[in-house]
């Protein structure tokens, strides 16, 4: 029968069936995160249910758990979102039909959350994340210490060209060393402070440190003041907050603290038993004042510089003694010259006061280093490279523990070189976290407007070069 004689009402029913298989055929295919019909190859991840704690204290039952795609290289987040909730106040949750076109995803939970000082729930909530990658993963646990690494790890994906992976390896190095705690073996999602071992003891002794004396909006700033720092260069450098938190921590054990906080955790733990912290948190509080840039290995001497009163750490390499610390001499009454011949990295005083000033090489020849002292030759210099282990080794020997992006150093010498970079003489800044830069008193034969220098880079490579006497550069006294 031609349409022109099939009845009107026929006509209508199956004219509506159209619309309506049409109308789903639409409707499924805007839920991209999960789709039967789309070709296996288009996802990295495909109907995966991911299970995991979500814990500062663990969070409450109801707290909110999102899932939400993101690419691996760009780290642009996408519109794939999966959502799910804590099933219990152990702060465990499950999330399935996960289904992603990028591996990488991040995790984030909203609540409030059992605090471990006072074993009650907390009065407000908070915001906890991790990046992950689900590519072999079905665990994914929610804590500080991902948190803490989360925007570090973005800040290397893009910024240093690194795999997720890689970062990870770095950030997480990091993250732990702002706490004077060596890298562990365990990836920070696979941690849980309500089991027993020295990773997780880690966990719980950073957690138990930004909670310390806090309420939660205090903890949630003080968590993001951190990360926001890690973020920059690989260093926690809120000297005010590190102060606060081990102030508290010295005197935790003394005042019960601590073991209220072990009975807090056992009550929670469905095994009874609490990962052993407390020498974490007391090692941090003794070791707060510690220069992060130096060995902890190495007995250093000090150094008063009594224009200013700055205490400098020195030590013996070779058969000199060297600063091992960057000069931060500022005095312009004294000096007038220092105040156009020397900076601060990117012009920020708080630069200074962590890895010392940038000095052109005229007043960095004539006026800066404490009496009794004196800007090295490139005869010193190379006498500090052969005591470090010659060309070959004695880059990572003199680099620094921290704040090198692409590596940091051994530093078995001592001598903490650290990456403060260099003020180009246009005035630009460059190189922080990369390079170091420091003077020697020797000027260039072949060329009136320029000096040799030491360049430590982070290929591990170190070498004495010409640079322009206007580029401002970081100073290393070595005794007379």
């Amino acid at each position: 029968m031609s349409m022109q004689g099939m009845p009107l009402t026929k006509w209508m029913r199956i004219l509506n069936a159209v619309v309506l298989g049409a109308t789903f055929w639409a409707c499924t295919g805007k839920n991209t995160a999960g789709t039967s019909e789309e070709s296996e190859g288009l996802y990295a991840v495909k109907d995966l249910e991911v299970a995991g704690v979500t814990q500062k204290g663990p969070f409450v039952k109801g707290s909110a758990v999102t899932v939400r795609g993101i690419d691996c290289q760009t780290m642009k987040p996408t519109d794939e979102i999966f959502e799910g909730t804590v099933k219990s106040d152990k702060g465990d949750f499950a999330i399935g039909g996960v289904t992603l076109k990028s591996s990488c995803a991040i995790f984030e939970v909203t609540g409030r959350y059992l605090n471990e000082l006072s074993g009650k729930e907390s009065s407000e909530q908070m915001t906890l994340r991790v990046l992950t990658d689900l590519k072999n993963r079905k665990t994914v646990n929610v804590n500080i210490l991902t948190h803490l690494e989360y925007d570090r790890l973005k800040s290397l994906v893009v910024g240093k060209k690194m795999t997720l992976a890689e970062a990870k390896v770095q950030a997480e190095r990091e993250v732990l060393a702002a706490f004077d705690v060596a890298a562990t073996a365990t990836e920070f999602e696979d941690m849980n402070i309500l089991e027993p071992g020295s990773d997780n003891a880690a966990l719980l002794a950073v957690s138990v440190l930004m909670q310390a004396d806090a309420d939660v909006a205090e903890v949630a700033e003080r968590t993001d003041k951190a990360a926001a720092s890690l973020a920059r260069n690989g260093l926690w450098d809120d000297a005010e907050a590190k102060k606060e938190i081990a102030d508290w921590a010295l005197g935790a054990e003394a005042s019960g603290e601590l073991e209220a906080i072990r009975r807090n955790i056992k009550g929670w733990s469905d095994a009874g038993v609490a990962p052993s912290f407390e020498n974490i948190v007391e090692n941090f509080g003794e070791a707060a004042g510690r220069n992060p840039y130096l060995n902890p290995e190495v007995e250093y001497d000090s150094l008063v510089d009594v224009r200013d009163g700055r205490v400098y750490s020195v030590m013996k390499i070779g058969g000199q003694v060297w600063m091992a610390e960057n000069l931060d001499y500022f005095d312009t009454v004294a000096v007038p010259g220092l105040r156009d011949s020397s900076w601060c990295y990117d012009n920020n005083s708080a630069k200074c006061a962590e890895a010392g000033r940038l000095y052109t090489w005229s007043v960095a020849r004539a006026a800066v280093c404490p009496d009794g002292w004196h800007l090295p030759d490139t005869t010193e210099w190379n006498a500090l490279i052969a005591a470090a282990g010659g060309s070959s080794a004695a880059a990572s020997a003199l680099k620094s523990p921290a704040g090198w992006d692409d590596g940091n150093g051994t530093n078995s010498s001592g001598f903490s070189a650290v990456a403060v970079g260099e003020r180009y003489r246009s005035g630009s800044f460059d190189s922080e976290g990369l390079k170091a830069y420091m003077w020697s008193a020797d000027n260039d034969p072949e060329d009136n407007q320029s000096a040799y220098g030491i360049l430590i880079g982070s290929d591990d490579s170190v070498t004495l070069k010409s640079f322009p006497l206007a580029n401002g550069f970081a100073v290393r006294c070595v005794m007379d």
